[in-house]
C-alpha cells in the first residue's frame, strides 16, 4: 500500500518529467539538432535540493527525446546521460557550494551527446572536428540553460525553502 508520502513523492517526480518534456516539446525548433538551448535543461539542478528530480529528469527527457526524430540512439543515450548528469549535479550536494550544481549537465552532456550526435545529423560528416564543433555548440547551449537559468532557478528554490514546504 502506498504511504501519502511516497504517493507524493511519484506526483512530485511526474510533475518534473512532465515540465521537462512539455517544455522541450513546446520549444522544439530550439530544443533539438546540433545547436540547441534546451531550456528544460535548466531543470537538472533540481536534484542539488531534491533528490527525487532524477528520475523525473530522466523520464523527462526519455519522453522528450521521442518527439525529437533522431531515433532510440537519442531517446536511450540521451535519457541515460541526463540520468548520470542528474546523479552527478545530486553528487555534488555535500559541497555545499551550488553553483557547482549546473556542471555535470554542461560536462555530460557536451561531451556525451555530442558523441553520438555527429552520426544522427545530416549534413554532417562524422569525425573529430565534428564531434569539437558539437562539444561547443551542445555546451554553449547547456551553459545558457544551466547556469542563466538553472543557477538562478536553483537559488531561488533553495532561498524559498519550496521543497521543505512541499513535505519533501
Amino acid at each position: 500500500m502506498l504511504t501519502s508520502r511516497t504517493s507524493l513523492r511519484i506526483a512530485q517526480v511526474g510533475l518534473v518529467a512532465a515540465l521537462y518534456a512539455a517544455i522541450t516539446v513546446l520549444l522544439a525548433p530550439i530544443s533539438y539538432g546540433p545547436i540547441q538551448i534546451r531550456i528544460a535543461e535548466a531543470l537538472t539542478v533540481l536534484p542539488y535540493i531534491f533528490p527525487p528530480a532524477i528520475w523525473g529528469l530522466y523520464v523527462g527527457c526519455l519522453v522528450a527525446n521521442i518527439f525529437g526524430g533522431l531515433g532510440p540512439w537519442d531517446i536511450f543515450l540521451g535519457s541515460f546521460l541526463t540520468l548520470l548528469a542528474a546523479i552527478g549535479t545530486y553528487l555534488l550536494r555535500r559541497t555545499q557550494r551550488p553553483w557547482l550544481a549546473p556542471l555535470p549537465p554542461v560536462f555530460i552532456n557536451a561531451l556525451g551527446v555530442s558523441a553520438y550526435l555527429q552520426f544522427l545529423v545530416t549534413g554532417f560528416t562524422p569525425g573529430i572536428k565534428t564531434y569539437f564543433f558539437f562539444v561547443l555548440t551542445i555546451g554553449v547551449g547547456e551553459t545558457i540553460a544551466c547556469y542563466l537559468l538553472g543557477y538562478p532557478l536553483l537559488l531561488f528554490l533553495m532561498k524559498s525553502h519550496f521543497f521543505e514546504k512541499s513535505g519533501s
